[in-house]
């Protein structure tokens, strides 16, 4: 018998907990700012249940909050060692947190804490109680995330009259240390993403005065730059970086120096980012937002390969029922967030959290059809923001891109539902495929040649937006995509994109439409902007015409603009989805398609993992050479196909 024992709590409660904290702690230019949407939180109390047949044993039950446990109705305190006499006993632990993460760890040769116990919130059903093999002994409290620490120096220092300013190189997030100091010392801290900001102490985004002590270690903060007002030269600086241990699966090398050098910063950013969730950026908000994340679940899908992030970040985004707003109060956030839910479980073919998750996104879709118009077109209500993208968009009544996330999450619900043998399924995809019809018939303009922002307007207004949507969830026919790509994509006169997010989106359309050298040549411009500027993390938003310190302005803020945004590591996803080619089939890559193409490059290699597996591409002018370490993968090269068999390479000469 397995005796190992882990803390176990209501199921998403650990989740929504982290999230949760981390959604209350943002902090600028000296006030607290909490988030403007609806805040879930653990259930307060839990009852934890299991039943028993043994031949004796014993049980140490230790609570993180307040309970006790009752055997066979029979009450003991907590942290009791309890003997258990032969037969069968019906075990309860009743816990109550007031302000934590109600959980339990038992120790027992019999019924230790694992997935097998059942709990309830104290009403409702009895379900299987939440658990991660992290937290395996009692003194691995599931409140305190699992971080890992590194120590950092500064790379440089420079004096001036009134402190010293500290460059460590690039961008981390930890505590600052300082010690050393002359306790009489007042001590203004000024972070910085930037150097100009940390120098510009009235307008610092993040900032700390300290007094009265000979050493500090302040709180987590993000920062490449710290400047120290009142100083002195003797004082020690350090800072303590605090990371996500996670391994780096994927990768991608080609001849083009630049786009390596693209690869690296854009995985250190991504890396910087990937959390308690999927953080926007690790300066300004530190929030997570639904559509940032489902740039970030796709940029690890191809880095990382990491489920468990994904996971918190769909239950933390979620929260719990009932379904009161939209989410991040955004109608488009929402509609990603079931979109991000099915790419998850096509990516790891996690059933057991699809089942368990599945009602909430049923409840969500049933929210967002209380938007549906009398033409049956979702729109955004008073309260709802219909964000899409920073760009100027027509929003006058129901915008065409909000449809084409909705019959996209109508399709991908159907495809779910039809995974768990849900009844619904038929039903969805009809939902789907009508309101296609719809969207043609009301948003196609043939003149134009592309999809108008809005039918009721009048102005037949045509941005990147909705057009994209199209391509990319192959709402657009064939023909319809050809002149999306003449008429928009290639259009210098629509509106440029000016986020590295829905740039993401632009590239994505443009690559499945064989279009490589418009990649090329914006990750060139766009990306590589950033770097020809010294950027070490991405960017949230890039404007070529800017100048100096105009880059870090955003929000009509000085410095608002994050300069280590996650929606930047974009090209990741492209050149493992596109230039390596690889893409799961089925879910969890049972089956894969490898069609790899090396654009205007002249040589690529890389891996791309596949759910407990990976594939190696390599790929010239002269040869492919493809292997694969798992069953269930074709190789589509010049309109041929090739099975993939398990540690077999094949070699083709091009």
């Amino acid at each position: 018998m397995n005796n190992k024992s882990y803390w176990i709590w209501h199921w998403g409660d650990y989740e929504i907990y982290h999230i949760m904290n981390v959604h209350l702690r943002r902090e600028e230019q000296g006030y607290h700012r909490p988030p403007f949407w609806k805040i879930s939180t653990p259930y307060v109390s839990v009852k934890f249940r299991k039943q028993i047949n043994s031949s004796g044993g014993y049980l140490i039950c230790h609570i993180n909050g307040e309970g006790h446990v009752a055997i066979d109705n029979i009450r003991y305190r907590e942290n009791t060692r309890i003997e258990l006499s032969p037969g069968f006993h019906g075990i309860e632990v009743l816990v109550s947190n007031r302000n934590g993460l109600p959980a339990i760890f038992v120790e027992s040769d019999v019924c230790p804490s694992d997935k097998s116990w059942i709990c309830n919130h104290f009403a409702g059903d009895f379900s299987p109680v939440g658990c991660n093999p992290c937290f395996d002994s009692i003194d691995k409290n599931p409140e305190n995330f699992p971080f890992e620490y590194e120590r950092k120096y500064p790379v440089s220092k420079e004096k001036d009259e009134n402190g010293i300013l500290f460059d460590f190189g690039t961008e981390l997030f930890g505590y600052l240390n300082i010690s050393g100091v002359d306790e009489n010392s007042k001590i203004g801290v000024f972070y910085g993403e930037s150097r100009d900001e940390a120098l510009d102490t009235a307008y610092s985004y993040i900032s700390d005065s300290v007094y009265g002590k000979k050493e500090y270690r302040l709180r987590q903060r993000a920062f490449r730059y710290v400047y120290l007002q009142g100083l002195s030269d003797s004082a020690e600086v350090s800072a303590d970086y605090e990371y996500l241990p996670l391994e780096a699966k994927g990768s991608f090398r080609c001849e083009n120096a630049l786009f390596n050098d693209i690869y690296t910063v854009a995985a250190y950013t991504f890396h910087l980012n990937c959390r308690e969730g999927f953080f926007d950026g690790i300066k300004r908000d530190r929030w997570v937002w639904a559509g940032d994340a489902y740039q970030s679940a796709r940029i690890n899908r191809y880095l990382f390969s990491d489920k468990e992030i994904d996971q918190r970040t769909l239950i933390g985004l979620i929260g719990k029922l009932p379904i009161e707003q939209n989410i991040n109060t955004i109608l488009d956030y929402s509609l990603l967030w079931i979109i991000t839910l099915y790419e998850h479980y096509i990516t790891y073919g996690d059933k057991e959290f699809l089942g368990r998750i599945y009602p909430m996104a049923s409840e969500l879709l049933l929210f967002c059809e209380t938007r549906l118009n009398k033409d049956g077109f979702i729109e955004g209500l008073l309260d709802d923001w219909t964000f899409i993208d920073w760009s100027d968009i027509d929003k006058c009544g129901a915008v065409c891109a909000e449809q084409m996330l909705l019959i996209r999450a109508y399709s991908v619900m159907a495809y779910m539902a039809k995974e768990l043998q849900i009844d619904e399924s038929n039903a969805l995809f009809q939902k789907s495929e009508m309101l296609k019809i719809r969207v043609n018939e009301n948003y196609w303009n043939e003149e134009k040649g592309a999809y108008i922002d809005s039918y009721q307007s009048g102005k037949a207004h045509v941005t990147r937006h909705a057009n994209i949507f199209a391509v990319m969830y192959d709402i657009s026919n064939e023909k319809q995509a050809q002149s999306i790509l003449k008429n928009v994509l290639k259009n210098d006169s629509i509106t440029k994109i000016t986020t590295p997010y829905f740039e993401g989106y632009e590239l994505d359309a443009l690559a499945k439409l064989g279009d490589f050298k418009a990649v090329e040549d914006m990750i060139t411009s766009y990306w590589g902007g950033m770097m020809e500027l010294g950027a070490q993390t991405i960017w949230e938003e890039y404007h070529p015409e800017m100048h100096g310190a105009e880059h870090y302005a955003m929000y009509g803020g000085k410095y608002e603009k994050s300069l280590c945004h996650a929606w930047g590591a974009g090209p990741i996803y492209l050149f493992g989805r596109y230039y390596l080619g690889v893409h799961a089939t089925s879910a969890g890559y049972q089956t894969f398609t490898v069609a790899p193409n090396l654009g205007g490059l002249k040589e690529i290699c890389g891996t791309v993992p596949i759910n407990g597996g990976t594939v190696s591409v390599r790929l010239n002018k002269e040869k492919l050479s493809v292997v694969a370490s798992k069953a269930g993968g074709t190789l589509v090269w010049k309109n041929k196909s090739y099975a993939l068999k398990p540690e077999e390479p094949i070699v083709i000469d091009c």
